[in-house]
């Protein structure tokens, strides 16, 4: 399949040959700040994979019709190797990036989970259930290393421009450790060690592309059986990680019901770079020598369904939607402001229609930009408008 988008080592080396012709010097951004700068995406999680053609080619139309230039898309380990070690089931992740390339869209693939095959029998028994299952801690850092190496090898020369190891491993939702009392719990440095197996091996087979951390989950009263802070958890996970191998982190920077320039501890747009030290992830990542690196907002966003009432917020609760006036203004926000922030990736906002959104929970169906009718909602204006402007900035 031809090639979309050029190698980074491939324009790096014209550049610099045209810079010595001129006689000059020529300063090139990294990898990860040429591809993202003034960029926004949207998450679009599992919901692409089984689409038909005619569907998977309408929708990611309508995403690029929004300004789009990413979309992330969960990359399932279950899902490519279910019956073992030895096979692989390509074919609706193949569907994808084929489309994507074909419309010059990039994606951020989120590489996470585990089958069953390669999880740990106590883990497996404490989950309850196959599909919770699926989010114990891999058995072995080498085997999801070795699948890392198998996406990445065979995507590199397609749309996928960035990697993303797990998806809110702070959370046990999403990530499951046996401790030696056999609770369940998360583990940033058992976490670190399949990351750091994972970027490794993606540094080898698509060395120009942009690797970071799993999205990290706003979560501000922690318990041991839910999880971490996100800056308990960053603070914790850094020093395990091998930094030459992650281009920045990865962070969910909701903030409703509030408006993303609210000052508040359950705000976590505005922990991003400001609130107290023991919050404020940039001041974390400066102490642990990460300054230099990239902050990606991998999920953002705000539901228009839920089931709690429209109380006012606290650090200990919060209503699980905002009316779709409000939903608006926070995605207008979110976007005018995420890119004022120093040495920021892409913001993607979750997500494009509730259509093709998950009811199980009370309010994952709501966090769409149009409605399950295919209506737009007002943050659909908003989320394009926004963009339009992002990208007119860049010119300025």
């Amino acid at each position: 399949m031809k090639r979309m988008l050029p190698r980074w080592s491939q324009l790096s080396k014209c550049m610099a040959a045209v810079s010595l012709l001129l006689g000059g010097t020529f300063w090139l951004p990294t990898p990860a700040q040429a591809a993202t700068r003034q960029e926004a995406g949207i998450t679009t999680s599992a919901t692409l994979l089984h689409m038909s053609s005619s569907d998977l080619h309408s929708r990611l139309s309508d995403i690029k019709r929004l300004g789009a230039t990413w979309i992330r898309i969960d990359v399932s380990w279950p899902a490519i190797q279910p019956d073992g070690p030895g096979s692989y089931s390509w074919d609706a992740y193949d569907h994808v990036v084929h489309e994507a390339t074909a419309q010059h869209l990039k994606i951020l693939a989120v590489l996470a989970y585990t089958p069953a095959w390669a999880q740990t029998p106590q883990c497996a028994a404490q989950a309850g259930s196959a599909s919770s299952a699926q989010k114990c801690a891999p058995r072995s850092a080498q085997e999801f290393g070795h699948f890392a190496a198998m996406v990445s090898a065979r995507y590199r020369h397609q749309a996928v421009r960035g990697w993303e190891i797990w998806n809110e491993p702070n959370l046990t939702a999403y990530w499951k450790s046996v401790q030696r009392n056999s609770q369940i719990a998360v583990d940033p440095q058992a976490y670190a060690q399949i990351a750091n197996a994972a970027a490794q091996q993606i540094r080898q087979h698509d060395p120009d592309s942009v690797i970071v951390t799993g999205g990290l989950a706003p979560l501000f009263e922690p318990h041991h059986a839910t999880g971490l802070r996100q800056s308990d958890y960053l603070a914790q996970l850094l020093p395990h990680l091998n930094r030459d191998l992650f281009d920045g982190v990865s962070i969910h920077p909701y903030s409703w019901p509030v408006l993303p320039s609210r000052a508040a501890v359950y705000n976590a747009f505005y922990t991003v770079d400001h609130g107290r030290p023991r919050y404020n992830l940039r001041t974390i990542m400066q102490r642990a020598g990460w300054g230099s690196k990239q902050i990606w907002g991998t999920e953002f966003g705000a539901s228009t369904k839920g089931v709690r009432a429209m109380a006012r917020p606290t650090r200990f609760v919060r209503p699980d939607h905002v009316t779709e006036s409000t939903q608006a203004q926070i995605v207008q926000q979110g976007v005018d402001d995420w890119y004022k922030k120093s040495n920021v990736g892409p913001l993607f906002v979750y997500s494009d229609s509730d259509k093709w959104l998950s009811s199980r929970k009370p309010n994952e169906d709501g966090f769409g930009l149009k409605r399950s009718n295919g209506t737009n909602k007002p943050a659909y204006d908003a989320y394009q408008m926004a963009v339009k402007q992002l990208k007119q900035s860049a010119y300025q």
